[in-house]
């Protein structure tokens, strides 16, 4: 299992680098990302969508260079049609900020799955609070009461418990139609996760694994199952790989050479 952390740029990229790498999308999703009304948002879906491609493009994973193509599960989780890889690979990516985040499982198990989410601090965190009080159990809410909370604090268990919530709709390909309240997620007085229930059940005792982590004030989580899934060949704990934009940009230009794509 792998996880990679893409940083997009403070600034604008160059226009002509943006159009090169929307030839690396299928014409929908060019039309989709050109719809987008501020340039940050759009380059951000678009490295989303590009996310798959440099992982297969730079582990040499794809057959002649020709691009993947994608096929939808379920309630219409992504899945990758091309090419065909044993073991099979599940994916998911998220983004929030200036990051993308994306997670990659390579599984023969019929369970294997995974999802990730990711959470920014709100500037009102009580507001979303009560946004969200349907999803929220009754743990969860007594977990978030008192009056000696501040709203640093706050943001930090909302973050721990949405993202845990929303990850693990994602990994089951369901999104919130699940029904977030089903999740539990208990917090010690450490702010820390002491177990995740799913339907009442410890989510450990039903083979789920989530991982859980912070990158700048950003947190993530991610849920993933399969029985024959590692974190890696030498039993360690998952590290996220950091990806700069240099690292992203160029081999997926190389491809669009190399494909000899043009605009039309």
């Amino acid at each position: 299992m792998k996880l990679y952390a893409i940083k997009i740029p403070d600034q604008p990229i160059d226009e002509d680098v943006f159009d090169k790498l929307l030839l690396l999308m299928e014409p929908q999703g060019r039309d989709r990302i050109k719809r987008f009304r501020l340039p940050e948002d759009a380059l951000r879906s678009l490295v989303a969508r590009l996310t798959m491609t440099w992982y297969l493009y730079i582990h040499g994973l794809l057959v002649n260079n020709e691009l993947p193509t994608f096929g939808r599960k379920g309630k219409g989780k992504p899945i990758l049609s091309t090419p065909k890889l044993n073991p099979p690979l599940e994916f998911n990516n998220t983004h929030e900020s200036s990051f993308i985040l994306f997670t990659i499982l390579r599984t023969n198990s019929p369970l294997g799955c995974i999802g990730i989410d990711i959470m920014s601090p709100v500037l009102n965190p009580l507001e979303t609070q009560q946004g969200i009080s349907l999803q929220l159990t009754l743990k969860e809410k007594l977990s978030l009461s008192g009056k000696m909370i501040n709203d640093k604090e706050r943001n930090l268990k909302l973050m721990k418990i949405w993202t845990l919530k929303e990850s693990f709709t994602k990994a089951i390909g369901e999104g919130i139609t699940f029904g977030l309240e089903r999740i539990e997620v208990l917090l010690n007085d450490k702010n820390e996760i002491e177990k995740v229930n799913i339907d009442g059940k410890n989510s450990r005792d039903i083979g789920w694994i989530y991982e859980q982590g912070q990158i700048e004030d950003n947190i993530w989580a991610l849920w993933y199952r399969g029985d024959d899934a590692e974190i890696d060949k030498d039993g360690n704990e998952l590290k996220m790989q950091n990806v700069s934009w240099y690292q992203f940009e160029k081999p997926l230009l190389e491809l669009v050479d190399k494909l000899g794509l043009d605009a039309e």
